[in-house]
């Protein structure tokens, strides 16, 4: 008998435990914005896989440190957004992008609804893209602008149904191209993709987006891109 009021006794406590109202703060603001290209003041496309790193880290959540990093990453369309952020200050940098490294922002207060957006400078811009489809040929003609003197390794031509087609996202074999060299702006690049060898991943008679990239040979860089074209083969 004693046994089982021993057992009720610590279901009793457990219970109790269960029912203790949680009072904790919850996050009250978020952060928000764009990356733009400081040269032609557009959102920076960037991959929808692997895309820009914005570290956060607040100001004192542990005493005397500031090791607690939270992390966001850009959508396709060079957006992001958390809403799930403490207001605070926050150290706040963006890593391992498509652009030029800028420097961190030491100390911003972030409480309700905070723009922030990131004037940078892309490694390379796709400059007169045109992708059009004759016949089994959809063909992309387009040039480069390099913001540096590091050369451009590789370019391609990608293709998937979601409009943030890229190189981590395309349906056929990738169709690209090895330069490793530097580039001049009058300089006309051409890539093609056959459809008749590509029957198996695109169907006739469906929309595709089709998009040119192109990457540096930056140690950290990531691809840069022009505008996905929608065509129905």
């Amino acid at each position: 008998m004693k046994r089982v009021r021993h057992i009720f006794y610590f279901l009793a406590l457990a219970l109790n435990y269960s029912c203790v109202i949680d009072n904790y703060d919850q996050p009250n603001a978020e952060l928000y914005g764009t990356f733009i290209d400081e040269g032609t003041n557009q959102p920076l496309a960037q991959d929808i896989i692997n895309g820009t790193v914005i570290e956060i880290i607040e100001h004192g959540w542990v005493e005397n440190q500031t090791n607690v990093t939270q992390t966001l990453v850009s959508t396709g369309d060079g957006t992001y957004r958390n809403s799930q952020i403490f207001s605070g200050q926050y150290l706040v940098r963006a890593v391992r992008g498509n652009f030029h490294d800028i420097a961190p922002i030491d100390t911003m207060e972030i409480k309700g609804r905070t723009k922030l957006d990131f004037l940078v400078t892309p490694y390379l811009r796709i400059i007169e893209p045109s992708i059009e489809r004759n016949g089994n040929l959809v063909t992309a003609t387009f040039k480069i602008e390099q913001t540096s003197t590091q050369d451009v390794a590789r370019i391609g031509l990608y293709v998937h149904p979601n409009p943030n087609v890229g190189n981590p996202m395309t349906l056929t074999s990738r169709v690209e191209s090895t330069l490793n060299r530097t580039t001049d702006t009058q300089e006309t690049f051409t890539l093609t993709i056959d459809l008749s060898n590509n029957t198996n991943t695109l169907l006739p008679g469906r929309p595709y987006y089709f998009r040119i990239g192109a990457l540096s040979s930056a140690g950290s860089a990531k691809f840069n891109y022009g505008p996905a074209v929608r065509i129905t083969i």
